[in-house]
């Protein structure tokens, strides 16, 4: 092996970080080995792979902070300095790694030319095929953020000119397509991967990849006239696809459903009856879950993961500073349906018609629906809510957890409203309290800057309930990148649009049949067989209204709205759009001595005014800007650059 591919491996090496806790998974200071040594024994061609795993760009992981979870419709931050999408711009996501790309080749290149005759041949097809997969990965990450970007499957060798190595962009079809073909080609090298494992390529995460991938070429191809009248076409094709492809990618997605099905490996996640515990418990649960195809993996000691420590109510939180770091917004916690009527209809607290407040008001004369507790207000929601979303009246590790943003006293007009002025008084026996009651409540919501929910909720999806897991990084919770319900839906909504463009039947399967079968075993498992839809409920906007309220919190919202060329039009800047503005739902405690509804709470919808401006998604964030290198050639700008 020349130098050049010499330093490739040793700087791998060196850089190493294992991207799971598995055995065979554990890495070695390996840096000072020789190529030959490199490749020569399983366990340091795995620490090469571990090195490559642990460098896969995942926005939302857990080992990154709480801004990108917070910046668009799901929830925003305890932190007004990161409440604003709005400033995001075209460099949003960029993500162009070719320096990643030169060390899996040069790998893949060791595997095909370097490696030991004493490697076993097995594991040498799998260990090529793992290399490919992780490849055809950062291919999928680049194309889905930059539209097409040069596809290069040689090892090239570092140049002091780094333009001796510029190629021109590939179109973005091609980059889906040689993502496809190489999954199709190694899929069954991966079959190989011990039984149940979810950290490392498997024929299963293969499949969940080309099937994520191609519904997102299918969904671009389908949405060919949004591009046109969007102006997000290149006439070199680098961004854009042909509409008459949109057929052939959905059924690519749907190849990858049938067979995963075939596979047998993988099921949703229903081991309690208590269908709302199912669904918290998948994101917890790593050693017993059939429902996780891929994830990124977490010991508390060694590979660190401190989401508890942000996510965690603020009577929990470790460190000063630390906890209710995302509150999720009532603009999500509406798009959880009734489980009787199927309709997703916003919580209006008032009686007649509904009203947005300023959070800082002190008095109001709207009348406002009672409650005898503050979770009556979400009886009948998905179960999905409680099981997502720490909402007014739930617990956590057991302790019911206080959300008061404040006393309502009444008044002969209506109600004036009594709150702590910071929330480090809410117990100062001064400031704390209203005729010997407390105002507000340990989590708040409240205005102020501090850890504080400032919707009326917090986070329950990935929050660790293991006593202690809230400190220095200790949680064991996997990032989970793959699952079967995301497979599920993605076979739903492709097997739609097919019906929708007159392929009535697919692989002897009836497309509307398979796209209603497959939503409603996502729904069933939320609320039982009531909550299926009939065929008349099944539309696009369903589809739509499913996938955000499932994968809530997954990295998908994003990624979907851009896909269905959704987002521009939804958080269009626009003061006067409620679903580019954000809200919350602040409980209040009333006090009315002598009154039968002394002690019951009411409701404020309120403005969360910290968020200065509606969220915006400009046109050119579409694809993300492409990386200008001066003197090169083959620049070519992304649309509305």
């Amino acid at each position: 092996m020349n130098s050049s591919f010499s330093k490739i491996i040793i700087g791998l090496l060196a850089i190493c970080g294992c991207c799971s806790c598995e055995d065979w998974l554990t890495q070695e200071d390996q840096s000072a080995m020789s190529t030959s040594q490199t490749y020569s024994s399983i366990a340091s061609i795995s620490s090469v792979a571990a090195n490559l795993y642990s460098r896969l760009n995942y926005p939302q992981d857990f080992t990154t902070d709480a801004i990108d979870l917070t910046s668009w419709d799901e929830a925003c931050n305890s932190s007004a300095y990161w409440a604003s999408a709005s400033n995001k711009n075209a460099d949003y996501r960029q993500y162009y790694d070719y320096t990643l790309m030169r060390y899996i080749n040069a790998h893949i290149h060791s595997l095909l030319e370097e490696v030991s005759s004493t490697v076993p041949k097995e594991y040498q097809r799998y260990f090529l095929a793992e290399a490919r997969y992780i490849r055809a990965f950062v291919y999928f990450t680049m194309v889905s953020r930059m539209g097409g970007v040069p596809i290069i499957e040689e090892a090239q060798e570092y140049t002091l000119d780094p333009l001796t190595l510029a190629r021109p962009r590939n179109k973005e079809a091609e980059v889906y397509d040689f993502i496809c073909k190489e999954l199709d080609e190694i899929k069954d090298d991966l079959s190989l991967a011990a039984p149940g494992l979810t950290t490392r390529a498997t024929k299963g995460s293969a499949l969940a990849l080309k099937c994520r991938a191609m519904l997102y070429a299918g969904t671009i191809a389908n949405n060919y006239d949004k591009n046109v009248a969007k102006g997000l076409i290149l006439p070199s094709g680098a961004t854009g696809i042909s509409k008459d492809r949109a057929n052939d990618y959905f059924q690519k997605c749907l190849d990858a459903y049938f067979e995963l099905e075939e596979l047998q490996q993988y099921d949703l996640y229903k081991v309690n009856n208590d269908l709302a515990e199912n669904y918290t418990e998948l994101f917890l649960n790593k050693s017993t879950n059939p429902e996780i195809i891929f994830r990124k993996d977490f010991d508390g000691q060694n590979f660190l993961n401190g989401f508890t420590g942000r996510a965690i109510c603020r009577a929990m939180k470790p460190l000063p500073k630390s906890g209710a770091e995302i509150s999720p917004v009532l603009n999500l916690v509406d798009a959880y349906e009734d489980v009787a009527t199927h309709e997703v209809k916003a919580i209006n607290p008032y009686v007649g018609e509904p009203q947005v407040e300023s959070m800082g008001i002190s008095s109001s004369n709207y009348e406002y629906k009672v409650f005898d507790k503050p979770e009556d207000i979400f009886v009948g929601r998905d179960p999905r809510l409680m099981a997502s979303i720490i909402c007014p009246g739930s617990s956590f590790r057991g302790n019911a957890l206080d959300f008061q943003a404040g006393l309502a006293v009444k008044t002969a007009e209506g109600y004036e409203f009594k709150s702590v002025q910071t929330m480090d008084d809410y117990l100062d026996a001064t400031k704390g309290y209203y005729e010997n009651v407390q105002m507000t409540g340990t989590e708040g919501p409240h205005k102020s800057s501090t850890n504080v929910s400032h919707t009326g909720f917090l986070l329950r999806k990935f929050v660790d309930t293991a006593s202690g897991s809230e400190s220095n990084g200790q949680s064991t919770v996997p990032y989970i990148v793959f699952r079967y319900g995301e497979v599920l839906l993605n076979a739903a909504e492709a097997a739609f649009y097919l019906n929708e463009n007159g392929v009535e039947t697919y692989n002897d399967e009836n497309m509307r049949s398979l796209s209603l079968n497959s939503i409603n075993r996502i729904r069933e498992r939320a609320g039982g067989e009531r909550f299926k839809l009939s065929d008349a409920e099944l539309t696009f906007d369903r589809i739509v209204s499913e996938r955000r309220v499932e994968l809530s919190f997954e990295d998908h919202r994003y990624n979907d709205m851009k896909r269905w060329r959704l987002a521009d039009e939804v958080w269009n800047n626009d003061p006067d759009n409620p679903e580019a503005v954000l809200y919350g739902l602040w409980p209040y405690k009333i006090y009315a001595p002598g009154e039968d509804i002394d002690g019951k709470w009411l409701f404020r919808k309120v403005k969360l005014e910290f968020r200065k401006e509606p969220i915006y998604f400009d046109l050119k964030m579409y694809y993300a800007t492409y990386p200008i290198n001066t003197g090169n050639p083959y620049i070519e700008k992304n649309p509305n650059h």
